[in-house]
């Protein structure tokens, strides 16, 4: 291949790898929480929504993660295909701790102790957030 060639094929190789890790930075940063191996993360539930920039939480394949979980009203707390859950009363703060060990996108969901006993059974409320577990 002639040098000229070379250079072009470089320059664009280059280029194709910015333009996809750029957008990956940028996403990484908008309203998601990374979690580092062993993190500990307060989720703290006031009326119903945590904050922003805890909807989207990331993490990899293999991490250990602690959620240290409060609601300013009792209910119920649950993460989807994990089947994890715990039951908070108002101003009680609980731990669950687990290993991320299946990759997806799973949902986090409160549900108030008003919604428990409702027709509906509260169940499948909107999500709270999402844990999003990325391959290693």
């Amino acid at each position: 291949m002639p040098l000229r060639l070379q250079k072009l094929a470089l320059a664009g190789g280059i280029a194709l790898c910015l333009l996809q890790e750029i957008p990956h930075a940028i996403a990484q940063k908008l309203q998601s929480a990374q979690a580092p191996l062993g993190a500990t993360l307060d989720l703290s539930i006031t009326d119903g929504l945590l904050a922003k920039e805890l909807r989207l939480i990331k993490v990899r394949k293999g991490d250990q993660l602690r959620f240290r979980i409060s609601s300013d009203t009792a209910g119920e707390f649950h993460l989807h295909a994990y089947r994890l859950r715990a039951t908070l009363q108002a101003g009680q703060t609980t731990e669950l701790a687990f290993t991320a060990f299946a990759t997806g996108r799973f949902r986090l969901e409160w549900h108030s102790a008003s919604d428990i006993g409702a027709p509906s059974g509260g169940h499948h409320a909107p999500p709270l957030a999402f844990l999003e577990v990325q391959p290693r």
